[in-house]
């Protein structure tokens, strides 16, 4: 089984990543993307096992003279949009998010909405909405029950 991971934030992806190898997944089953651009382009030539998926990703990775990558609050959704198109909708994911609300086509949605919203617009089949707090077990129990799937 391959995990793809979809995070800027380094601190956040170190905490999910701890968990699930303490969890069963081994590191080198771990595929890291950092922005919307470079995820976009492996996800057209490789089908992960599942995805972890943040909502809040730059357009893509900073480098030396490529010009600033622009913050996406809704870079998560070009990812969702993206396996859509690509009919790989049938990929387990689970959205591991910061903010309350996310926005999905102009409209905001709270987090509790947002697993059914995205399920009726875009047809996945297994999709977990969760808002990630370090100070919390909730994210951790959404996501051991994501990885038992």
């Amino acid at each position: 089984m391959n995990i793809l991971i979809v995070e800027d934030d380094s601190f956040k992806f170190a905490e999910i990543k701890n968990f699930i190898i303490k969890n069963g997944v081994p590191e080198e089953a771990i595929i890291l993307k950092q922005a919307v651009a470079d995820t976009v382009e492996f996800l057209n030539s490789y089908s992960p096992d599942k995805i972890i998926l943040d909502m809040s990703l730059p357009s893509h990775v900073a480098e030396l003279g490529e010009g600033t990558p622009l913050g996406l609050t809704s870079g998560g959704m070009e990812v969702i949009r993206e396996l859509s198109y690509l009919g790989k909708v049938n990929i387990p994911i689970i959205i591991l998010t910061q903010y309350p609300q996310i926005q999905i086509n102009n409209d905001y949605y709270p987090i509790s909405d947002v697993a059914k919203v995205i399920t009726d617009k875009f047809n996945f089949k297994s999709l977990i909405v969760d808002e990630f707090d370090d100070d919390s077990s909730h994210w951790k129990n959404s996501t051991k029950r994501f990885l038992q799937q």
